[in-house]
């Protein structure tokens, strides 16, 4: 067992997150739910469920562009057994930007899979260590990624700076996973465990902060000054509903983290490039990832193990299977012409953020077949784009910092360490934290026992014990791509181990 002593203070645990005015609407969006997909729950009983897929559209914002609303892409998949007590998985891939449907929805984590070794063009297999063996699972794409759409025609100009643009983003996320939640009856109670990669690191940390505190706005606190004026209405909504016996009372951050109190950090970036900066000399002395850093741009930053090449070639396998109809409905689990919202007439007026001209015209020709089944589509408009900026520059800073400690204490943390990513260095957290936090950090390779990738990050204060589960993986950044069942295996006993699986 290491131990690490703090040897400064760490404000995420001290310091109120100041936030200034929310960009936003001004309107609850509670009752206003977009295109659904197949499945989902009607009046009466719980409606079985089935997997489906569909748009959630999400109200405008100051921020990200002011009055008009984006439709979200989701995916879901039913656990397999009992999925009305089974947890509920968000997940999301980060960026900011990046689809989840380019990397978590095709690779390891669902019911069939991409193999990164196979040919381009291969299409999806059985996975037998999917996540619907243990979990009920929700994909979804940020605004203008992947398969997610505008209801306008947006400018450079739409990106006004007012507020710090990772709180707008998470509060999209919000949005979708309480819209998703309160239509699916059987569902509406389950924990739910926010699973992010990379990026998603600082939006998990925001939506868990945003949610187990949503009713500080009440007391006139600064904290949640930039927080969307509909979030404490709506969140208010949904607990009243999923806990009925407290309904009407304002819940403490400790009940709301009832449900929302799992996440799991795929190598997060947790405070943006202060985080880069803190790792990188760390990573430099690293062995694994000399030949990285002794020939900078020859091996994938993201998986020091293969070439540049060879990594594009697991993104370019995700884009064709996302295009090819045949390989998109076996992911998805539903036909595409069931998807509400996807097909024109029903998805104009639509299109994409910021597009150039040489965008537009290379993601008219890679996706014919889709067009071809589906219909066509506006000049500045796609089915399907593996990224996306809406608006520059959101990674997070001392904010989302402040904000994932306060979230620490009430929350299951899962934090993989891939050994061969030198794009998000992990193995610098636990000495972050030893040298930035009021806590003691003791690391603890013989738990969980008898684990097959134990370890565990103990912080200690005199007013707290956290333990984070921090196993190692010999991976790269996509953990999922690089060691699927391994990070499955370990994720369903962590679940088991925090009470998230059968708690109902």
């Amino acid at each position: 067992m290491t131990l690490l002593r703090a040897r400064s203070v760490f404000t995420a645990t001290l310091v109120a997150l100041l936030l200034a005015a929310c960009g936003g609407s001004g309107e609850d969006p509670g009752g206003s739910v977009g295109e659904r997909g197949t499945g989902g729950s009607s009046g009466g009983r719980p409606a079985a469920l089935s997997a489906e897929a569909g748009f959630i559209e999400v109200p405008g914002s100051e921020t990200l562009g002011p009055g008009w609303p984006s439709q979200m892409f989701y995916s879901f998949l039913p656990a397999e057994e009992r999925p009305e007590r089974a947890p509920l998985i968000l997940f999301f891939n980060g960026g900011p930007g990046a689809a989840t449907t380019s990397i978590l929805l095709p690779y390891g984590t669902g019911p069939h899979t991409l193999d990164p070794t196979a040919p381009a063009d291969a299409a999806p297999i059985a996975n037998d260590a999917s996540y619907t063996r243990f979990a009920n699972l929700l994909y979804v794409d940020a605004r203008s990624t992947g398969f997610s759409y505008e209801r306008a025609s947006p400018r450079p100009s739409d990106c006004h700076g007012r507020a710090q643009l990772y709180i707008a983003d998470a509060a999209d996320f919000i949005h979708v996973l309480l819209e998703f939640l309160d239509a699916h009856e059987a569902l509406r109670d389950n924990p739910v465990v926010v699973a992010g990669e990379s990026y998603g690191g600082t939006r998990a940390a925001m939506m868990l902060y945003m949610m187990q505190h949503y009713a500080l706005r009440a007391d006139g606190l600064e904290v949640m000054g930039l927080a969307p004026p509909w979030l404490k209405d709506r969140m208010q909504a949904h607990l009243d509903a999923a806990f009925p016996a407290r309904a009407g009372a304002r819940q403490e951050p400790s009940q709301v983290a009832e449900q929302f109190g799992w996440q799991v950090l795929i190598q997060p970036n947790l405070f943006g490039l202060q985080q880069a900066m803190y790792e990188e000399p760390l990573a430099r002395a690293d062995p694994d990832l000399a030949e990285h850093f002794a020939a900078p741009g020859a091996r994938d930053r993201f998986d020091v193990r293969r070439t540049v090449e060879e990594g594009a070639r697991v993104a370019e396998h995700a884009a064709r299977s996302m295009r090819n109809p045949e390989h998109l409905e076996t992911l998805l689990g539903v036909r595409l012409t069931e998807i509400a919202g996807l097909t024109p007439p029903e998805r104009w007026p639509s299109s994409r953020y910021f597009w150039s001209g040489g965008e537009a015209a290379r993601a008219t020709a890679s996706e014919g077949a889709l067009r071809a089944e589906l219909g066509r589509l506006g000049a500045d408009d796609a089915y399907w784009l593996p990224e996306g900026l809406p608006c520059q520059g959101y990674l997070g800073d001392h904010g989302s910092l402040r904000a994932l400690g306060k979230v620490l204490p009430h929350t299951a943390t899962f934090i993989t360490n891939a050994r061969y990513d030198a794009a998000v260095y992990t193995e610098a957290l636990p000495v972050f934290f030893a040298e930035r936090s009021v806590y003691e950090v003791e690391i603890d390779m013989s738990l969980p026992a008898g684990a097959a990738r134990p370890g565990v990050v103990r912080l200690t204060s005199d007013e707290a014990d956290i333990a984070l589960r921090f196993p190692t993986y010999a991976s790269g950044h996509a953990v999922s791509v690089s060691a699927p069942r391994e990070l499955a295996e370990d994720i369903a006993a962590w679940l088991a181990e925090t009470g998230a699986s059968g708690r109902r």
